[in-house]
């Protein structure tokens, strides 16, 4: 809504200024100025958008998202239903960040097995995962896409030269908010967490791997039994070969309740699990441990919790209050024989910044990693150790995507054999140098990182060394073979020349389709130098299109991508000079990319300008703020005194919608920071007690405390039970079998005498007035005015004194009336 409201107000400014000048930049006459606001204004809202602005305390910079989902549904539901692998692709078309996105994706099939169970509810269910793709950008190798569609959105991530993108959906973040786009795009870049360095955040302490170490070893069945390896390179080199297929270990995921209330739907949550998976398979894939190549992952099994399982009593995860440690042992006490590891994905808050954990794996000595079998312990457990645990919430708020696959990866690390990284080799981050602190540390460091750094991705030589250690005994016992390349699916993958389809699908007169011979199929026709499916630079009659030749669209960071006449695939567009304006001269652009901020041209970080108690600067809480490096107390304005030297004094406003005074408030159309509780207590009041997840949060709370439920209700019994009883004898009864009521104590029966005492003098008053009306019997008074006295009538005999018997004829109510009175 505020968003809308401000590109509408931008476009009216616009055309009050047009309206001065007596001009119109459309060249529309200006009787028709007010049908071109009407226009403008629905241009607006869809894009005054494009300027980014920060989504959270971890992301600083998004951008929206608003293709047709309706029309992404269609095609969907068309790859669906596809017959004879027709139509089978999933395009996917939009701009953001300054670059074009055509993504070419098909049904990921390699992250599941083939038989995969899916649990939900506590039974089976038959679930396809037709809406998990993967893909490409077109034309750009190396490229990689993935995600699912779900109601026509797209969800997940993409990898390009420039950096991975994430794209999710906006009501995770904005359901508060009335926006005119319904998905938003940031950079990894653009991630800023806080945890990611220092004492809190990521794994869990060292004490507490000490203990696990401990336990481990206290197994009472002899570990495995694996033949100790040779240190003769012609051997190692042997049983290398024996096992090249053996690379993927095929995982049990289960998720709580919890993790399913935040998601919502079934859908969902195997998203996120398959995003997840993909994420940790590009990174061990790209790893060489030392000889042992392309280690791979595949679910083959899912167990989904929902929100009705918090009431089973089988589910081991239904409490909410349960440690990090004490999870891990309730995922490890069940058998996971069947599986080379099993993990549960929740959505807690861990003490001290826990993300995850896990047991740490060994190549002989000790149990637990991966293929690791039930065994009994010390404790007369039996337990298996092939476990860990991840959850997606850290410090009252939701991790993104990035910082949560890095941590799936290194808690797989864990299982797979490596401690956490040590030493300077393997620490650079703390280094002193600067140019090695820069790359950041390795994925098994001991603190969670934001996963921007070079090194953040990948595993260091400390990490290689132990996991292939482990590696090398282990897998034999419980990986399968890999997947092959699938020749037909439209991606041309290693082994293939090219790839055009089935005979019914390929229309490509340079490359053999896939139901071609084994010996024939994705390969080039004889004479032909390429196919359209390696890419846009190769015609359709074979050859490599011509020098120059446009093969990608200009964007505001990079030139168009231009045909070099040697490759099918368009090369990497040059980028535009470091620091060129972009996005409304908002951010910069940096190797190509619209991912810096406008103080960064000047050698500045972004910064969020705060208010200082006594004075106030509501003001530049809008503005986009930069200072010094490392020196955040130099935060200020753009339009201030002490960046005018780089500015001159122009100020840059943050989008209305912002967040702003340190994520306290949002920025409103006159570009005034509104505090979020700026409706005033009645408004508060009117949410909290409306709010369905008070109500819920009380029906949780009772089936969790049902004990304590009961006591206070039998208290509540009791207490009632002995407020009757002692006021019952103070109560008057019509009953004449019951005893008379006992007079009440101390105050009250003072209140009782004082109260009969005035009631007496009442009486006295009464009676001597009744007696000297009596003595004036007969007599006349004059009467002024001359009017004549009437008689007066005859006084009444005064009441006798009252006795305790009433004389004959004496009627009975006087006698009545006249004990009540006594």
């Amino acid at each position: 809504m505020f968003l809308s409201v401000t590109g509408v107000l931008s476009s009216t400014t616009l055309l009050i200024n047009h309206w001065e000048n007596r001009e119109c930049r459309l060249g529309c006459p200006l009787n028709e100025l007010p049908l071109l606001c009407d226009n403008m204004m629905t241009l607006a809202v869809f894009d005054s958008y494009h300027y980014g602005n920060p989504l959270n305390k971890y992301v600083r910079h998004y951008e929206g998202l608003s293709y047709n989902t309706y029309e992404l549904h269609d095609k969907h539901l068309r790859v669906k239903r596809a017959l004879h692998h027709q139509d089978k692709f999933l395009h996917l078309d939009f701009h953001a960040h300054g670059r074009h996105f055509n993504l070419r994706m098909k049904r990921d099939t390699s992250l599941f097995a083939e038989d995969l169970k899916v649990d939900m509810g506590g039974q089976e269910v038959n679930y396809d995962t037709s809406h998990i793709y993967t893909g490409e950008i077109y034309g750009e190798k190396g490229t990689l896409s993935h995600g699912s569609v779900v109601d026509g959105k797209f969800e997940g991530f993409i990898q390009t030269y420039q950096g991975t993108f994430y794209v999710e959906p906006a009501e995770r973040y904005l359901k508060d908010r009335d926006v005119p786009f319904h998905s938003v795009i940031y950079h990894e870049d653009d991630i800023n967490y806080p945890h990611k360095y220092g004492p809190e955040g990521g794994c869990a302490d060292h004490s507490v791997f000490e203990r696990m170490k401990k336990y481990q070893a206290t197994a009472m069945e002899e570990p495995n039994k694996v033949k100790e390896a040779s240190s003769d390179p012609v051997l190692l080199r042997k049983r290398r070969t024996a096992q090249i297929e053996k690379n993927t270990c095929q995982l049990f995921i289960q998720t709580d309740h919890l993790f399913f209330k935040y998601y919502k739907t079934r859908e969902a949550v195997i998203a996120q699990i398959s995003s997840h998976i993909k994420a940790i398979d590009a990174i061990y894939q790209g790893t060489d441990f030392m000889g042992i190549r392309n280690i791979s992952f595949m679910v083959k099994r899912i167990r989904i919790n929902t929100t009705t399982d918090e009431r089973d009593r089988s589910n081991p995860f239904r409490f909410a209050n349960i440690g990090v440690e004490k999870f891990l042992e309730l995922n490890s006490e069940q058998n996971h024989d069947d599986y080379c590891l099993a993990y549960v994905f929740t959505d807690r808050d861990f003490d001290d910044g826990v993300l995850g954990l896990a047991w740490v794996g060994a190549p002989a000595g000790s149990s637990g990693g991966i293929c690791e079998k039930s065994k009994l312990y010390s404790d007369g457990k039996k337990k298996s150790l092939n476990t860990g645990i991840i959850t997606v919430q850290n410090y009252a708020s939701h991790v993104p995507p990035k910082v949560s696959h890095i941590t799936f990866a290194h808690e797989v690390g864990h299982n797979f054999g490596s401690p956490h990284d040590s030493g300077s080799e393997c620490t650079p981050g703390e280094s002193k140098t600067q140019d090695k602190k820069e790359k950041g540390n390795y994925i098994m460091y001991a603190r969670a990182t934001s996963g921007d750094k070079l090194n953040n991705n990948k595993f260091s030589v400390c990490s290689v060394r132990n996991i292939s250690q482990v590696l090398e005994k282990k897998r034999g016992s419980c990986f399968v073979e890999s997947g092959q390349p699938i020749c037909g699916n439209g991606l041309v993958e290693p082994g293939e020349e090219c790839d055009c389809g089935y005979s019914d699908q390929c229309r490509d007169q340079c490359c053999y389709d896939a139901d071609q011979p084994d010996n024939r199929k994705c390969k080039l026709k004889p004479n032909k130098v390429c196919s359209p499916s390696q890419g846009p630079c190769c015609t359709p009659e074979c050859y490599y299109k011509g020098r120059n030749e446009k093969c990608r669209e200009e964007s505001e960071c990079a030139h168009q991508g231009m045909c070099n006449g040697g490759t099918a695939q368009c090369p990497t567009s040059e980028p535009k000079a470091n620091f060129t304006a972009c996005h409304g001269e908002t951010q910069v652009c940096l190797n190509g990319g619209c991912s810096g901020s406008i103080c960064e041209k000047y050698g500045l970080e972004v910064c969020t300008c705060a208010s200082v108690e006594g004075k106030d600067e509501t003001d530049e809480l809008c503005h986009v703020c930069c200072s010094e490096k490392m020196n955040p107390n130099t935060c200020s304005s753009t339009g201030s005194e002490k960046l005018a030297r780089f500015f001159n004094k122009k100020i840059t406003t943050l989008p209305a919608g912002s967040p702003c005074n340190d994520f306290k408030g949002y920025c409103d159309v006159f570009m005034r920071c509104r505090l979020v509780d700026a409706d005033g207590p009645l408004a508060r009041l009117k949410k909290a007690i409306f709010n369905p997840e008070l109500y819920e949060n009380i029906a949780e709370w009772i089936v969790a405390h049902w004990w304590a439920v009961l006591l206070m209700g039998i208290a509540l019994i009791m207490l009632m039970a002995g407020f009757i009883k002692i006021c019952s004898v103070h109560t008057p009864s019509s009953n004449p079998k019951l005893p008379p009521p006992k007079p009440l104590p101390g105050t009250l029966k003072r209140r009782r005498a004082q109260q009969h005492a005035r009631d007496a003098r009442d009486a006295q008053v009464h009676q001597s007035q009744s007696h000297h009306g009596g003595g004036d019997h007969g007599q006349h008074h004059p009467v002024s005015g001359g009017q004549r006295q009437q008689p007066s009538r005859q006084a009444q005999p005064q009441p006798q004194p009252q006795r305790h018997h009433r004389s004959q004829g004496q009627p009975r109510e006087n006698y009545q009336m006249g004990q009540m009175r006594r």
